[in-house]
C-alpha cells in the first residue's frame, strides 16, 4: 500500500500538547482536503462512518492528507437508509448514537464537524473524563448537540461549526454547503487556491483523462476484485456487475 510518512493525523494535532489546535490556515488547507474526499465518496454512494483524526493520514512535507480504514463504510442506494450503528462514539452522530436509520451523509458531515473542532482546539467537544464503562453521559451530551464553543477561534469557524454539530439531521449543513462556507473561503488568496467550477470539479471528482482509460474484457476483470464488489453491491447479481464493468460508458 502507499505509505504516507507523516503518520495520523491525530499524532499531528497531539503534539501541540497545550498550545491546542492547530493554525487556522493549516486546518482550512487540511478540512478542505477531507471535505473534497469524503465528497467525492459520498458521490458514488460510498459513506466512511467512521471519520476521526485516527483515520486521516497526513503527509508533512506536502500538508496533503488520505482518508483510510474503509471498515465500516457502507454502500447507500439513493432513496435508502442506513441502520447499522457504528464509529468512535466521540465522533459518532445522534442519530447514529440512537440507533435510528440514518443518510450516511449527514452522519459523516456530524464527524467531520467533531473533528473541525478538533484540529482548531485539540479537544473533541464532546468529552467525557469519567468512568470509561459508561457512556451514557457522553451519549447524552452528543444527542443534545450539548458542547462549549470555545471564543479562541475565529467567527467564520464559530458559525461554521454551528451549522455542522446539529442534533436534527434535516437542520445540518450539507457538504456542498461546507465547500463554499466563509471559513473554507477564508485564505484562498494565501493558499493559492483559485475558486472556480473547474478547480471544484478536480477536488471532488477525480477523473482520468478518456485515453489513459483501458477497456475491460471478461478476460481481464480481476475475479477478487470483483468478489469484493459483489460483497458491496450484494443486492445485484454477478451478471449485472460485470456487464456494467464491460460497458464503453
Amino acid at each position: 500500500m502507499e505509505y504516507v510518512e507523516g503518520g495520523e493525523l491525530f499524532s499531528f494535532i497531539g503534539e501541540r500538547g497545550e498550545r491546542g489546535g492547530i493554525p487556522e490556515i493549516q486546518v482550512v488547507h487540511i478540512f478542505r482536503q477531507i471535505i473534497a474526499a469524503l465528497w467525492y465518496c459520498h458521490q458514488i454512494n460510498i459513506f466512511h462512518r467512521d471519520l476521526k483524526p485516527e483515520n486521516i493520514l497526513l503527509d508533512r512535507d506536502t500538508m496533503r492528507i488520505k482518508l483510510v480504514d474503509f471498515g465500516m463504510a457502507a454502500l447507500q442506494p439513493q432513496g435508502k437508509k442506513l441502520t447499522t450503528p457504528c464509529g468512535s462514539p466521540h465522533y459518532a452522530a445522534p442519530e447514529v448514537i440512537e440507533s435510528k436509520s440514518y443518510d450516511g451523509g449527514k452522519a459523516d458531515v456530524w464527524s467531520c464537524g467533531v473533528i473541525l473542532y478538533v484540529l482548531l482546539t485539540g479537544t473533541p467537544p464532546f468529552n467525557y473524563d469519567g468512568d470509561e464503562g459508561n457512556l451514557a453521559p457522553l451519549f447524552h451530551a452528543i444527542t443534545r448537540a450539548d458542547y462549549s464553543m470555545p471564543s479562541n477561534i475565529s467567527p467564520e469557524a464559530k458559525r461554521l461549526i454551528a451549522r455542522i454539530l446539529v442534533a436534527n439531521p434535516k437542520n445540518r449543513i450539507t457538504i456542498e454547503q461546507i465547500w463554499d462556507h466563509p471559513f473554507m473561503c477564508k485564505y484562498d488568496r494565501e493558499l493559492g487556491f483559485e475558486r472556480n467550477e473547474d478547480t471544484k470539479y478536480q477536488w471532488i471528482r477525480p477523473k482520468l483523462p478518456l485515453h489513459e482509460w483501458k477497456p475491460l474484457s471478461w478476460g481481464t476483470i480481476d475475479r477478487e476484485i470483483l468478489r469484493y464488489m459483489r460483497t458491496l453491491w450484494h443486492s445485484e447479481k454477478e451478471e449485472v456487475i460485470v456487464d456494467r464493468l464491460l460497458n464503453d460508458e
